[in-house]
């Protein structure tokens, strides 16, 4: 390949490519309506139930908002930071 060819095939792959991302554009767009909506705060209780599946089986978001607030997250024992996992890689 020459050195035109190579300059006409990328170009040509680029303008593929800005093409595709504009149609694509409009599919991956949210309504204004969604987007007011998921901007503005929820009351607790216009959530539905969530399945939790298992033993715990469909449970309130009240139910689940205040045993969070009864049964906080641990803290790190002495402001230890929890070390990242390094799966494989340098």
């Amino acid at each position: 390949m020459n050195r035109a060819q190579i300059l006409l095939y990328c170009t040509v792959c680029l303008g593929v490519t800005l093409a595709l991302l504009t149609v694509m554009f409009r599919y991956a767009e949210v309504p204004p309506g969604v987007l007011a909506r998921a901007r503005t705060p929820q009351a607790m209780e216009s959530f539905p139930d969530l399945n939790l599946g298992g033993v715990y089986g469909t449970v309130s978001m009240t139910d689940l908002v205040g045993y969070y607030l009864q049964h906080p997250p641990k803290a790190a024992v002495g402001g230890a930071a929890i070390a990242p996992a390094h799966i494989g890689g340098c």
